[in-house]
This record gives C-alpha cells, structure tokens and sequence, in this order.
C-alpha cells in the first residue's frame, strides 16, 4: 500500500472556519481512513504549533503532511517543510533603508515531503488558484495516490511588531499597505459570518480611518516605484481576501511573482474599484499598474507611518521588507 499512497500526518486547526473544523471532525476522520491506508493526526493548540508539528513529522519520516484549516493554518504548515532561516544570515539592510536577500536557499526538512490541504478556513484563498473547489469528500478523495505538482515557495524578510528581523516562506500572497490593516481587523473579530462578509466588514473598518503612504519600491534591483500607495501585492497565487482576483494569470510555478501596486487611489476611487476586485477587474484602473519581478524590496519614505504586512492572512510586521522567490521549491498533492 505504501507504493500507491503517501505516509500521511494531518495538522488540523480545530479553531479554523470559525469552528468548522472541530464540528465536522468526526466526519472528516472517517473519510481520511476511508482513502489513507496509513495516517496519524494532531491538533494545533496555539499559533506557530503546526510549523513544530510539521518538522516534527516530517523528521519521523512522514511522507506527506496534510493541513485542515484556513490560508494561515497552511502557511504555517509550509514553514514547517524547512528549516528557520536565520534572518542575519538571510538579509542585510542597505545605506538607502531597503533590506535585501543575501541569496540563501531554503533547507528542506525532507526534499520529498508532499504538502496536502483540506481548506475549512475563513479564506480559502489558495485552494481558489489551485482548483481545489469541490466538497469534503472530493477534497480529501484527492489525497489519494503519488501525483505531486513542483510549485513555487515565497520568501519575505521584514521587521516583526517587536523591531526584530525575521523571514516566513509562503505559497500564496504576502502583500503590505491596506492589505495588513484588513487582517488586523478581520484577525480580531469572530469569523462565524464567513470569509468575504468577515472580510468586506475589515475593508469597510480599515478604510475608515486609512491614509495612502509614501513607500519607495525596487523590482529586481531594476525598476523604481516611488509615491503615495494604498497596497502593495506580492502575488504567488491568484487570489486574497476570500475571493477577490487580485492577480489574474499569476502562475504558482513561472519563477516569478506578479507584482499588483494599487497607488495614491482617492477614497472614492478606492470604493468604486472595491467590487471590481472580485473579477478581476480593478487592473483597468490607471492608478493600479502591475509587474513581473523575482524580488522586490520596499522601503517607508517616512518612518512614523505605517505599512503592515500580509502574509497569508496574518499580519506580522511592518516595513521595510524584501519578497523573493525559490522556483520549484515544494511539492504538493494534486
């Protein structure tokens, strides 16, 4: 049996989906032992505990880790597929105020390991890129078998909330601006509405009292972006936010990112281009331009403002950062 199928541990956010997944557990237990002949579980009790459980499993030689939860579950899972990078060994902070990679490569716990999803989560962003839409069933039926897919890991440096360097891997989007405002919101509240009224209602909350920040940009060392700007996207996958496009035809394994600025965009602009989002027809606009880039780097031109991150749906710093990009640097399960 270990030839036709993977070796499998699932980290499962019983919190994720505003409960979902704690509710639909038992059901969700008999289905993985109905298509995974060899399985073992656990569940996370706090955050950054599926990144321990994921090295964890992968050093006692589980062949694929499974995530159940939402984009924030997954994103920690995926860090546990490495090693921590040590961020003074990873970036250094040039004269100008940018950080910048020194070039390191990731360091797999195991270069085999296979990521799997179940998404229960608020967001459900990833899944949306992949193709992943269909039910409980299907989504876990999908687990069975050995065809991976190679996709592309992100990688941002930036300063947590406490002024310290550090990095986070991540497969779908890591944006900063008004992006980080929304998961401050949306992180605080209860997710029982679902994902886009969750996240509608932190739009609606950070617009309120949002100012548009000078940020200067560098897309591969090349290519400078420089004024007032509302968000700045770094996109792997296609989409954020539960659902809104805001990258058409990013590829998760091309070796590049699609870079989306929204720049010095009015309040009134920014409300009449919101719904837009959801098709993907927000790059219309003039004040939004997009690009194509490995690394970008971007700096605040003033320092008493702020422009949080989004890494997956969580918010953990501020600029300066820098995003570059590991081409085929893990596998997933089709």
């Amino acid at each position: 049996m270990s030839d036709l199928h993977y070796r499998t541990f699932v980290i499962a956010n019983p919190s994720a989906g505003a409960g979902t997944v704690k509710e639909e557990w038992p059901l969700i237990e008999r289905l993985l032992r109905a298509n995974l002949p060899e399985f073992d579980y656990a569940f996370t009790e706090g955050p950054a505990h599926a990144t321990l459980m994921a090295r964890e499993a992968l050093r006692a030689g589980w062949e694929m880790i499974v995530s159940i939860g939402g984009d924030g579950t997954l994103n920690e899972v995926v860090n546990g597929f490495f090693e921590t990078p040590d961020p003074d060994d990873t970036y250094h902070l040039g004269e100008l105020g940018f950080l910048h990679p020194k070039g390191l490569e990731p360091v797999p716990i195991n270069p085999d390991a296979v990521l799997g999803m179940i998404p229960l989560g608020t967001g459900g962003d990833f899944r949306r890129t992949i193709g992943l839409m269909g039910d409980l069933a299907e989504t876990i039926d999908h687990l069975q078998g050995r065809a991976t897919r190679e996709i592309d890991l992100g990688q941002v440096g930036f300063f947590d909330h406490s002024g310290r360097l550090t990095s986070r891997y991540f497969i779908n989007i890591a944006a900063a601006g008004i992006s980080g405002a929304v998961d401050h919101h949306v992180n605080k509240t209860w997710k029982g509405l679902g994902g886009t009224a969750s996240f509608v209602w932190g739009t609606t909350r950070a617009f309120a009292t949002w100012k548009n920040i000078p940020v200067e940009v560098l897309l591969d060392e090349t290519t400078e972006l420089r004024g007032p700007m509302q968000n700045l996207v770094v996109a792997n996958g296609e989409y954020f936010g539960a659902g809104m496009w805001i990258a058409p035809g990013a590829q998760i394994d091309d070796g590049h990112f699609q870079v989306v600025v929204m720049h010095d965009l009015s309040r009134k602009e920014s409300l009449r281009i919101f719904p837009k989002i959801y098709s993907g027809k927000h790059l219309s606009s003039r004040d939004i331009t997009r690009h194509r880039a490995k690394t970008i780097a971007a700096r605040k031109i003033e320092e008493d403002t702020q422009f949080l991150l989004d890494v997956d749906g969580e918010a953990p710093g501020d600029l300066p950062a820098t995003w570059h990009i590991h081409p085929g640097a893990l596998r997933i399960k089709l």
